[in-house]
């Protein structure tokens, strides 16, 4: 039924949801990013003349410093030696804490440009999307760049002037996840000793090369593609490890020989960690934990500590003698552009970090106040947007009190008492100083959410206004038989008519950016429809709750609220959905059905799913696993294709034969695939071939062989679904995944069949009870939407999907093919729930997509709760799960409105059989 509002509902829903999904990072997330800075030169008189930068990406900090057992030669001792003895010995180390999202691009971001990206700023890509801020190659004399193209690119291309970063890279085939991650990093040294030995035979290069003020970038990619193939605990990423610590042990000499001195300044870091799993992206602390060693002219050498300091994490170090000085991420971009005197990159946060620097203590003061002038400059041009676009300012508290100017005049006094010799002014200097940083940044933070409580009521209004509104169509549609003709009052135009031209206008004055108009937009139009409809609200619950006493509708709104709250906790204690399966065992018996069979099979099946929610994020692949699964999808299969034989043409009997050939040659092809990458021999080519050829033999020619000549029983149709997806779900799965796939589908069908004699021994009653069945089964619903995620061992985290599977198709890195497969695994459930509900509508004699609109009119309670409950400190972890939650609610919604297109493709003209028109008829 596609009436005006029916396609009203699903076009407004997902246009709502859509804008709404990105609201948090408008919201909560917004980047302090301004232009029109001055720039702020660090020192005047530089320590090194040039700087050599090298970032270990995926290198963890534990991994570079720990005493380490190598899996394959059983040897104990340190992976990086040599960077050890630097540390012991020439340098100051610490670690480098990242944020989230612990990505690539942000990384490197906050260590070059000293700017930390907004956490939406994954989404961004790599080399297509340059940077659009300065950085600190921008700053330097010139950048010669070494590594991936993942990485290099977007600085190159993001320079204020496109001949001032030189990049050398490798092209995408090199990032096979299947071969030895060490060719990567190779390409680097090697790249890097051609360009030394082309400036000996090339004068012009030659003195481009020794300026004062160059910088060398190399960008070492091997341990994190070693780790996404292997884990961070395999003798890749070990050896990967042990073989960037050889490459500087030779590089350091080579460098200060080519250069006939000794004035070069070594940084050594990475740009993210790396999860036990070998994925990244979230703020565990596995993940923003990187190690940091610099040392050359400039740096600290180590500084020992008078009694042992150590911890948890850093126990097996050894290093509890030597002072450890940890810093942010962004810092790194502060201090290398005081290692060789060029200005702080106007939009860099990071602060100066002074443990590392050896020099006066007037110098230093001088640099760390020039940091400070740099990003209050970033302060004063963004109060100046914001005084620019409101109506009433009000200015941050903190510099109310005490005004910029007046930090910078007693700073600057006590600088000029540092200089006439009061050595008692130094520390005093660099507290105001460092406390001016600070309030900053704090008072940077307080003008990016200037409009946050503003804007945030109207991201309220607009989810509570589409539930209301969604529900009133849900029983203008589905409930209520009575036509309504609607017209808005007067008051209702001219109301709405104002309230829209003034905030309107208020959002144009404060010069919001489109997105903005959307989220009030939406509001605006849910309410004005609200006010015009109340008659069908009234009229609709009135039906809906027909013959039910006030008691019992209280205790019905209690217990569907109450099962809404429990998949809120269980986005944080998925024990809890474990519960909830228990509790569903008794649902049978709880509506009446007596058959001892029926209810012992929901059990039994409601155990064994209810398992899979307890399962570790962190699967380890599993040949076995998956081998048993993939025989039970095959024999229920065959069993399921001799049931329904009698209601079957030879047609359709021969392409599900044909459907099961499919899966054992998938089954074939996995082990096949499997073995060959467990024993590093890397993925066959005629196994990656026949992969993709079954694979797409299975998900699109089968079901048009189906389509040529369609059996409509629904029996058939939801098994061709499930042999369907059985292949691709079977080469995609790492462990335990294809269980799950079994398991659910005989939930779904099961719960079919209940619900089917629940409606047939209740079919003598009136509308109350098939309205409240039609609520139990959408609450339902609703619940298995979160299985359909979580129980594949997902956790609403970035880093719980695993790429592993992904290899067996494409062992070459390339995110977004690759992402767009683990979106295939992870929506096959969703699809058989969808189809299952499609069924239920059939089955329970009620309207096309009754279910499923219920199901989203009611889901955004959970977006609405996690909407409030986002963080934006504390730790990083917390922050994410809080964004990955909130997401995954919003997108529950989303993925329901656009599942319903699905399922209505593939179920359509799909019958009952002739004993369920028995049975209706009776």
């Amino acid at each position: 039924m596609w009436s005006k509002q029916r396609l009203t509902f699903v076009v407004v829903g997902i246009l709502f949801h859509f804008f709404y999904l990105w609201s948090i990072f408008d919201i909560y997330f917004v980047s302090p990013l301004v232009h029109g800075m001055r720039t702020h030169k660090s020192t005047d008189q530089p320590p090194a003349k040039r700087l050599f930068l090298v970032v270990g990406d995926g290198l963890r900090a534990d991994t570079t410093f720990e005493n380490i057992t190598h899996p394959t030669t059983g040897e104990t001792g340190h992976l990086a030696p040599y960077i050890r003895s630097l540390v012991e010995n020439n340098a100051t180390y610490g670690v480098s804490h990242t944020r989230m999202p612990t990505e690539s691009r942000p990384g490197h971001v906050a260590m070059i440009a000293g700017f930390y990206e907004d956490v939406s700023a994954v989404t961004k890509g790599w080399k297509e999307n340059p940077v659009d801020f300065d950085s600190f190659f921008n700053q330097s004399t010139h950048t010669y760049s070494f590594g991936s193209p993942d990485i290099l690119p977007m600085f190159k291309d993001g320079a204020s002037d496109p001949t001032r970063v030189d990049a050398w890279m490798y092209g995408h085939e090199f990032e096979d996840f299947t071969q030895s991650s060490i060719e990567l990093d190779a390409f680097v040294f090697k790249n890097l000793d051609s360009l030394f030995y082309n400036s000996t035979v090339d004068s012009k290069l030659h003195e481009e090369i020794m300026q004062q003020g160059n910088v060398f970038f190399l960008h070492l990619l091997g341990c994190d593609t070693a780790g996404h193939s292997y884990r961070p605990y395999s003798a890749e990423y070990y050896d990967n490890v042990k073989y960037i610590d050889q490459q500087l042990e030779k590089l350091v000499p080579k460098v200060n020989k080519f250069f006939d001195d000794e004035d070069t300044a070594f940084i050594f870091t990475a740009d993210h960690g790396m999860s036990a799993f070998g994925s990244h992206g979230d703020g565990h602390p596995n993940n923003t934990r990187t190690p940091l060693v610099a040392w050359g002219p400039g740096i600290k050498k180590p500084v020992m500590n008078e009694v042992p300091v150590y911890d948890n994490y850093t126990q097996g170090w050894n290093l509890s003698q030597i002072k450890r000085n940890d810093v942010k991420q962004a810092d790194i971009a502060s201090f290398m552009s005081y290692l060789i005197g060029a200005n702080y990159p106007v939009n860099s946060v990071g602060e100066l970090p002074l443990a590392y620097i050896d020099d006066s203590e007037e110098n230093k003061l001088k640099a760390l106040y020039a940091n400070a002038r740099s990003i209050l400059e970033q302060y004063l041009v963004k109060e100046e947007e914001i005084i620019f676009s409101q109506f009433h300012y009000k200015q941050y508290h903190k510099f109310a009190q005490k005004s910029p100017s007046m930090y910078q005049e007693q700073i600057e006094d006590l600088i000029v008492k540092v200089q006439s010799g009061d050595v008692e002014s130094e520390q005093s200097a660099i507290k105001i100083t460092e406390e001016l940083m600070t309030v900053t940044l704090e008072g940077l933070y307080y003008l990016t959410t200037y409009n946050r409580q503003f804007t945030r009521t109207i991201v309220t209004l607009g989810f509570v206004g589409w539930i209301t509104y969604s529900f009133i169509l849900f029983l203008r549609l589905f409930i209520l038989t009575k036509e309504y003709s609607l017209k808005a009052s007067y008051t209702n135009y001219v109301a709405f008519g104002i309230l829209s031209v003034v905030l309107n206008y208020v959002l144009y004055y404060q010069k919001s950016p489109f997105n903005f108009y959307m989220y009030l937009m939406f509001p605006l139009f849910f309410w004005s429809q609200i006010f015009k409809s109340k008659v069908i609200l009234d009229d609709g619950l009135g039906e809906f709750f027909k013959g039910i006493s006030r008691g019992k509708k209280i205790g019905i709104v209690v217990v569907v609220l109450a099962v809404y709250e429990s998949i809120v906790y269980g986005f944080f204690n998925r024990w809890i959905f474990t519960a909830n399966f228990i509790a569903l065992g008794f649902y049978p018996l709880a509506c009446g059905i007596k058959s001892v069979n029926k209810n012992l099979f929901w059990m039994i099946t409601s155990v064994c799913i209810s398992v899979f929610t307890l399962f570790d994020a962190v699967k380890v692949e599993s040949l076995n696993q998956i081998n048993i699964a993939s025989a039970l999808i095959i024999l229920s299969g065959c069993w399921a294709i001799r049931y329904v034989r009698p209601n079957i043409k030879s047609h359709t009997f021969k392409i599900l034969v044909g459907q099961v050939a499919l899966i054992v040659a998938m089954v074939a092809i996995t082990n096949r695939s499997v073995n060959s990458l467990q024993n590093r021999e890397g993925l066959p080519r005629v196994a990656q071939l026949a992969g993709w050829f079954v694979f797409v033999l299975s998900m699109v020619v089968m079901p048009l062989g189906h389509y040529l000549k369609p059996n409509n029983d629904y029996r058939v149709r939801m098994l061709v679904i499930y042999l369907t997806f059985a292949p691709a779900f079977i080469i995609l799965t790492i462990s335990f995944e294809s269980f799950f796939y079994f398991f659910f589908t005989a939930y779904i069908v099961q719960w079919i069949e209940i619900e089917t004699e629940i409606k047939t021994q209740k079919n003598n009653l009136a509308g109350p009870g098939n309205w409240l069945q039609l609520l139990r089964v959408s609450v339902i619903g609703f619940f298995l939407m979160q299985i359909a995620f979580f129980g594949t061992g997902n956790v609403a985290s970035i880093s719980s999907f695993s790429l592993d599977s992904v290899y067996r198709l494409m062992p070459v890195f390339d995110p977004f093919p690759m992402g767009a497969l683990l979106v295939i695994k992870l929506i096959l459930p969703f699809i058989t729930l969808s189809t299952g509900l499609g069924i239920l509508n059939l089955k329970l004699q009620i309207k096309d997509y009754s279910i499923s609109s219920l199901i989203i009119c009611t889901s955004d309670i959970l977006s609405l709760q996690f909407f409030f409950l986002l963080k934006t400190e504390g730790s990083w972890l917390d922050i994410g799960v809080t964004i990955s939650n909130y997401c995954l609610a919003i997108l529950s919604s989303l993925t329901m409105l656009l599942l319903e297109f699905i399922s209505h493709v593939l179920l359509r003209n799909v019958t009952l059989n002739a004993t369920d028109k028995t049975k209706k008829q009776q």
